[in-house]
Formats: structure tokens, sequence, C-alpha cells
């Protein structure tokens, strides 16, 4: 065997030489290609994301467009609401039989309709009303459509909505204006 020599018959200079080389091309790999990779993956993502949101608005454009032109030969306008103005004593006393008829106009069952008499406390000029329906999402909205013509009505400050389909339960919490 001769001496000074490695990986076989190769000359230590050129062992050498090797073994920067193939360290230079792992690292030219490791900080070039792989970050490119992963760079040129999440631009695809990005690409497929946007492709399919252009996709969704293409599919819903025509109904943008028929719902327009319903809106400009109908003259579509908000309804007129009325003033605002607070519940007095004998309104609010009535308060949950209005709020019931209302909501069995509107075609829902009543679950609750409950009054939450601690929010008038330390002055406040708003009551707030936990109600409890049963009913279609139709109807629902109905509802709140009805809700929002109350003379009294301020805002809805929770919604919650049973999942599924059919009959839903809902539970709203509104606050109205007393005096």
């Amino acid at each position: 065997m001769a001496s000074g020599t490695s990986f076989g018959n190769l000359p230590p200079k050129t062992a050498l030489y090797l073994l920067i080389g193939t360290g230079v091309l792992l690292l030219f790999i490791l900080l070039g290609i792989v970050p490119m990779h992963n760079k040129l993956q999440e631009l695809d993502t990005q690409m497929q994301q946007t492709r399919f949101r252009i996709d969704e608005q293409g599919a819903l454009h025509p109904i943008y467009v028929k719902m327009l032109e319903i809106a400009k030969a109908n003259g579509a306008t908000a309804p007129k609401l009325p003033d605002k103005q607070g519940l007095g004593q004998k309104a609010v006393s009535e308060l949950t039989d209005t709020l019931a008829q209302i909501i069995v106009k509107t075609g829902l069952e009543v679950q609750t309709v409950t009054p939450d008499p601690a929010s008038l406390g330390k002055g406040s000029k708003f009551l707030a009303v936990n109600i409890h329906v049963r009913g279609s999402m139709d109807k629902i909205r109905d509802f709140l459509g009805e809700l929002a013509m109350l003379p009294s009505y301020q805002n809805l400050e929770s919604l919650k909505l049973q999942p599924g389909s059919g009959a839903r339960d809902c539970t709203i919490r509104i606050w109205l204006a007393a005096e």
C-alpha cells in the first residue's frame, strides 16, 4: 500500500477538492434550491386560492347582475323606519305581550320573552330583552325586520342560532329605549 493516499487510489489534494466540491454542492442545494422550492409551493397554493375566488366570483356575477336589474326595475327602496321613542311605563309592562304578538305574527313559536330589569339600573335609559323563539330561517329574518321597525328598538346585542335545517332555536338579546 502506498502511503499518503485516501479514498482508495485518489491523491490527498483530489480527495480534498472532492470533499469541498461536495460541500459546496450540498450548501447550494440547502440554501438555494430548497427555499426556492418551498416558495414555489406557497405561490402555487396562492394561485389555486386566487383561481378558486375568481371562479366563485364568475359563478356569482350573473346572480348579482340579475339582482341589480330587479332592484333598478322595481325602484327598490329601504323601508321607512319609525321615529325613535322610548318605552313608557305602560309599554314596559305590556312589552312581553307586544313582543309575543310580533313573534306569532311572523309565524314563529314563542319560547320565552324576558325583559332584564337589571339593565334599567343606575339611571340607564335602555332595557335589555332576551327572546327565545323557534322557527325557520325565513321567519326568523322576518321577525328581526319587525323588531327593527319598533319605535323603541336600539340595537341587537347577540343572536345565537342553532345549526341545522328546518325549524331552529334562536336566542336574541335586544336593547330597547326606555323613558
